[in-house]
This record gives structure tokens, C-alpha cells and sequence, in this order.
């Protein structure tokens, strides 16, 4: 029988006998889920991707036009209607005077009006292509960026359903004595907002598909979505959907509100602050660094910020263990094979060599606990910045003393962040507390060189090839970054470490926009009211 000859990085898929491709994937060490489940909780209705809060408006209103101008139960009817539509306001805010960052399709509508330059746009060629498909169109994903970014969190905050008898058809949610604010409520007040000749020309814009520049300069300032008009129902509607309870849909007892309390500690922590430059991980540092408690008392909230970061710490570390080691492999063996035991035991004795140099160690043989001594009172930060600045056996010395001072700086409050995470039903496989707790805590008498070279091999390399294999399922794409033989690894590529984004950037974009926040971070009448109210 001929041999299979295996070319330009391909593999055979273990078990499977299939030809493998390689895409770069993401999470590599299967550690990134606790993270986005924390976030999840903490922040529903919310994602990563969108940070304009007045599209929640709009999309009730234009579903809301769609049931009463349209009526059609058919989705590819829905779909058509939805893309124009926000084609359209991507189109129409290219003519605003200020900022319109945050408009989903901008970049699109920017192009053709600029590099193309044109002054009438046919909807219907930019957003579907003769066949019916969307690729290469106004927003690739069928049903625009409302179906790709936005209705997961419209059905989260309880405003828009998915038609019960009707798949693919997207209602909002009537008025209802439960619900403190309705998809139904939403759309009225964006309708008050926005002039009848504004709303008529928009609405015969979508259906004819077309649109002038004339025209689209008519639709400003009324459908301008990178502002909440201020003082009016439409904006107090939206800043009261983000304070209500966490899941307006459910029925409980004892309503979550993690949503709130975030905005309210979010608030309080502005208020006492004075930044001109924010990010949203300054915040998220605050609550790791109060440990989870409010004027020393426990917060769960915060303790459900603090559990967010300390897992964004263990991931980045990991992932940056696996960074390391896959640039030295590349470094010393470039495309042919190499030993494990080889490439595993160099990284080991050169990490020690530099624990040597730093004074951390005597020798190879000094135990795990001596070396956790030696490094207490060290600040996660800097071991962080020091993991994110360096390379290769730099690097995978720092995530060890980043992991070391992870476990230093929050033994103490282990057992009641794992408490935490297994009560709400956050901590996903691979999860922070979970080793430390069972299997760190065990391996303090160890030599700091069996300690180090049995993590590269088993919680780096073997646990990377783990996640690799479980993620194909099947399939004919894999995102290994190395291939192990025979007890020999070859590199097939890398992966840099990065931090999950926690969506309190977004948050303050919204309360941006709402007016509760100023440009520069600092509270507005308007906020300092929210804020009151929020702590009654």
C-alpha cells in the first residue's frame, strides 16, 4: 500500500484518518470560559461588541414598523427589511458631524461612498449578492448585525423575542404589568423622538431600496443612533432597562441584579476618581485589588469582579506559558523535530538559571514553598507587565512568578471565591481556584525543578494538545500549535496571550451616551441622580 505523504503542515486527524487543516483558533489552554461565563453574569444583556445603547431603541422600533408596514412571517422578508435598514443608518451617519464610532457597517458605507464615491446607493446590491448570499455584502452574517451582535442581548435584557410559531421571524415584548420596561415602551418613545417625515422617509427608503445623499442628510439628526436625545422618555426608558433586574422575562423570588449593583459600584468608583483616560480594566483592577468587599465589607458583586480578574490572571499566565515555550521550540529546532523531554528540560534548567540570577533560588533543588516565600509580597502587575513585555524563556520564567504570586496574594481567599464560582455556576473546566485548592497546594515539597518541568509538560504542552483535540469533534480543522510523534514535537505556530473583555467597556459607553457620563469620565447631574438612587 502507498504511503500517505503528509505536506504544507497537514496532518491526519487522530482516530479519524481525515486530512487536517490548521486555523489559528482561540484560547488555546481551554482556560478563557470561567472568564466569559463571569462576565455573563455579572453584565447580561450586554456583549463585547456593541456600544451604542440606543440600537436597543431602534431595533424595537424598527420590528415594531416591520409587524404594522409589513406583517410577513416570511424571515428572508424580516432579513431584508433589517439589513436595509441598518445599511441605511450606517450610510446616513457617515454625514454627521461628530463622532459616529460604534455604527455597525460604517467602515462598509465609508468605502462607497469615498472610494467609490457615490451620491444614490442601491440597498439591495449592497447588502445581498444576486444569488441571495451576503458574503462580500453589507455585513456578512444573514441577518446583519442585529442577529450577529444584537438580539442575544435584546432577549437577555427581555425586549425582543424570536416569534414562538414562527422561526426567524423577531417580535419586541408587548407592555406587561411584570416588566419595568418593554420592548413595546422602547419603540414608542424612539417613534416620539424622530419626525413623521424623518419616519416616513426612512421607511420608503427601505422599501423601495434606494437612497440619495439628499436623502440620507434628511434622516439626520432624527436617526442618529450615536446619541440618546437628552431629557426625554426614550432616554430614561433605556437608562431604567439597565437598572431593572438582571432578567426581566424570569420569574423569581429573590430577582438577580448584578447588572445594577455593577453600575452603581461603577459610579461610585468614577465619583471618587478623576481620570481624563479610562479603560475599562481599571475598574476591574479596583475590585481585585479590595479583594471583593465594599468599605471592608463582602460585596458579591465585587467578589464576582475579583473572581473575573484572578482567572483573567491564571489564563494569561498559562497562555503565556505556551507562548514562551512554542518560541523557543521555533527558536532552537525551527520546522524539524524535537524531543519533549529535550525541549521541556532546556526551558526548565533556563528558567532556574534566571531564578538564579534574580536571587530566588540557591539551586535546582530548593522546594516550591522556599521559592513562594521568596517572592511574597510581590504585586501581580509586575510580574504581569514583565509576562507581556518579554519572550521566550523570559516570558515562561515571569507567567511562573505570576502564577507563584497569584496563589500568594489569594490563598486566603480560595475557598471562598471557588464558593462563589460553584454558586452561580461559573467555573468552567480548566478554572483557577480549582487547581490551587487540589492539586497546588499538594505540590509545595516538591523541587522547584520537577515543579516546573512537570507543568510545561502536562499542564502546557499535553493540556494544549487536550483542548486542540477536543475542539476538532470531528471536523477537518484543528488549532494545534505544535504536533507531537513518537514522543517528538514539531511547531506548527503561536498564540499571544490576551485578556477577555469584560463589557464594562461598553457599559460605559452606554452610560456615555445616556448622558450619565461625561467625555471625560466624570459624573453628570444626571449620573450623580442615577447614583443616588442606586444607593437608596
Amino acid at each position: 500500500m502507498a504511503e500517505k505523504v503528509i505536506r504544507n503542515n497537514e496532518s491526519l486527524a487522530p482516530f479519524f484518518s481525515e486530512r487536517m487543516s490548521f486555523i489559528r483558533g482561540l484560547d488555546p489552554m481551554g482556560m478563557q470560559n470561567t472568564s466569559d461565563a463571569t462576565f455573563s453574569l455579572l453584565l447580561p444583556g450586554l456583549n463585547n461588541v456593541t456600544n451604542r445603547i440606543r440600537y436597543y431603541s431602534f431595533y424595537c422600533w424598527l420590528l415594531d414598523m416591520y409587524s404594522k408596514r409589513n406583517g410577513s412571517t416570511d424571515p428572508e422578508e424580516q432579513k431584508k427589511f433589517i439589513r436595509r435598514a441598518e445599511y441605511t443608518i450606517a450610510l446616513a451617519s457617515y454625514y454627521l458631524e461628530d463622532e459616529y464610532s460604534g455604527i455597525p457597517g460604517s467602515l462598509f458605507a465609508t468605502i462607497e461612498i469615498e472610494q467609490k464615491g457615490l451620491t444614490s446607493h442601491n440597498l439591495q446590491e449592497a447588502t445581498f449578492n444576486p444569488d441571495g448570499t451576503t458574503r462580500g455584502r453589507y455585513w456578512t452574517y444573514p441577518t446583519g448585525a442585529f442577529g450577529q451582535y444584537y438580539f442575544g442581548s435584546l432577549r437577555s435584557i427581555g425586549i425582543i423575542i424570536e416569534k414562538e410559531k414562527f422561526p426567524g421571524i423577531y417580535i419586541r415584548i408587548n407592555k406587561r404589568k411584570d416588566i419595568t420596561v418593554s420592548g413595546e415602551e422602547l419603540a414608542e418613545a424612539f417613534d416620539t423622538n424622530i419626525s413623521p417625515e424623518a419616519k416616513e422617509l426612512f421607511l420608503t427608503v427601505i422599501d423601495k431600496g434606494t437612497v440619495t445623499k439628499k436623502e440620507l442628510k434628511s434622516l439626520l439628526p432624527d436617526f442618529n443612533l450615536s446619541q440618546v436625545p437628552k431629557e426625554t422618555e426614550e432616554l430614561k426608558l433605556l437608562i431604567k432597562l439597565l437598572i431593572q433586574k438582571d432578567y426581566p422575562l424570569r420569574i423569581e423570588e429573590e430577582p438577580v441584579t448584578y447588572r445594577r449593583q455593577t453600575i452603581k459600584h461603577l459610579l461610585q468608583y468614577l465619583n471618587s476618581k478623576h481620570y481624563n483616560k479610562f479603560n475599562d480594566r481599571i475598574f476591574i483592577y479596583y475590585c481585585y485589588d479590595t479583594k471583593g468587599k465594599y468599605e471592608d465589607k463582602d460585596d458579591e458583586c465585587l467578589l464576582g469582579w475579583y473572581y473575573y480578574q484572578f482567572n483573567e490572571f491564571w489564563h494569561y499566565a498559562n497562555t503565556s506559558l505556551l507562548n514562551g515555550t512554542l518560541a523557543y521550540l521555533l527558536d532552537k529546532a525551527g520546522p524539524q523535530w524535537m524531543p519533549v523531554h529535550q525541549l521541556v528540560e532546556e526551558i526548565t534548567s533556563a528558567v532556574l538559571k534566571l531564578f538564579k540570577d534574580e536571587g530566588i533560588i540557591a539551586n535546582d533543588n530548593d522546594s516550591l514553598q522556599t521559592v513562594l516565600q521568596k517572592v511574597s509580597g510581590h504585586s501581580e502587575y509586575d510580574y504581569f507587565k514583565r509576562t507581556s513585555d518579554l519572550k521566550q524563556v523570559e516570558k515562561v520564567a515571569n507567567a511562573f512568578l505570576l502564577i507563584f504570586t497569584i496563589y500568594n496574594n489569594n490563598k486566603s481567599e480560595l475557598i471562598k471565591l471557588k464558593k462563589f464560582a460553584e454558586d452561580n455556576e461559573i467555573a468552567k473546566e480548566g478554572e483557577g481556584t480549582g487547581y490551587f485548592i487540589t492539586q497546588f497546594a499538594s505540590k509545595k515539597e516538591l523541587t522547584i525543578h520537577k515543579f516546573i518541568y512537570d507543568y510545561l509538560r502536562i499542564n502546557v504542552i499535553y493540556r494544549h494538545q487536550y483542548v486542540a483535540f477536543r475542539k476538532i469533534r470531528g471536523g477537518n480543522q484543528s488549532t494545534q500549535k505544535f504536533i507531537i510523534e513518537d514522543l517528538h514535537i514539531r511547531y506548527l505556530g503561536n498564540f499571544e496571550a490576551t485578556y477577555t473583555g469584560p463589557r464594562v467597556g461598553n457599559l460605559i459607553n452606554f452610560l456615555r451616551d445616556l448622558n450619565v457620563l461625561t467625555p471625560e469620565f466624570q459624573l453628570t447631574n444626571e449620573g450623580l441622580e442615577l447614583l443616588n438612587t442606586l444607593i437608596k
